[in-house]
């Protein structure tokens, strides 16, 4: 488990909540403690990770530049992260992103050591590539009782006022991107994910995949990163916490996972 630091109070600042996060054996956890000892939970599990290719072949639906990488002995990885985000009693997740940088390594069984290299592995694809709540007035100005299980004041305000900041508008309609997903055809993918529409920063978070092609002959690993906001209810915690919190000097969790399939 990650050690335990105070959070800052991003409700003044609207900064990221950034901690020391520390590697230990089986689950990974970051702990945000506010002042008054509320402590908000990230947690990150072993991702899950499958032949992509042999599940497209199952399909009989192999796109035609997968299938001439695989000619070239190119494997395909899908991966799908288990991430939790446990906001405390009078804590909102205001904002997550989980970032996760690619690596390859040879396996030993290539010709890698000729001089060759390992090459980079990058992400085919990143799903879901957005998702978009459809932004009314009531969603800028609600009240602490409209936003439901116990969110409080000092939280509904700023989620209002984080909605209002985050929003894009289209064809004339105004939208908040509750997610979002990026990294295509680099070595890093990751996603976005905003409070404030019908998908809560909170719970289980099961929709999150992406597809990475590995180079021939190597293994596959990931660093996973996570930085987040949160919002505090309690105002004396809130302006406790802001005075008397560390300064931030790192990602709330920095943990490396093998990716390769099982």
């Amino acid at each position: 488990m990650a050690t335990v630091h105070p959070a800052s109070d991003v409700e003044f600042d609207l900064m990221p909540i950034d901690l020391d996060a520390q590697k230990a054996p089986g689950e990974d956890q970051a702990d945000v403690a506010t002042a008054l000892g509320k402590r908000s939970k990230i947690r990150l599990g072993a991702p899950r990770c499958t032949d992509w290719l042999a599940e497209l072949a199952g399909q009989g639906a192999l796109p035609a530049d997968v299938e001439r990488k695989a000619r070239e002995g190119y494997a395909f990885r899908r991966v799908r992260p288990s991430l939790t985000l446990l906001p405390d009693r009078g804590c909102v997740f205001l904002s997550a992103e989980l970032s996760i940088e690619l690596a390859a390594e040879p396996d030993g069984t290539g010709d890698h050591d000729n001089g060759r290299g390992a090459g980079r592995p990058l992400a085919y694809d990143v799903l879901p590539h957005e998702v978009l709540y459809q932004v009314s007035e009531k969603d800028t100005t609600r009240t602490a009782y409209e936003t439901g299980g116990g969110v409080g004041v000092g939280p509904a305000k700023l989620l209002a006022k984080v909605t209002r900041e985050t929003m894009i508008e289209r064809d004339g309609v105004r939208y908040l991107r509750e997610r979002y997903g990026y990294g295509i055809n680099f070595g890093e993918v990751g996603w976005r994910m905003q409070a404030g529409g019908a998908l809560p920063v909170a719970g289980d978070v099961t929709d999150l995949e992406f597809m990475a092609q590995v180079p021939a002959h190597c293994t596959l690993t990931g660093r996973f990163r996570i930085v987040a906001e949160i919002a505090i209810q309690t105002s004396i915690d809130r302006w406790l916490t802001r005075v008397f919190g560390p300064a931030r000097d790192g990602d709330l969790l920095d943990v490396v996972y093998p990716l390769d399939a099982s």
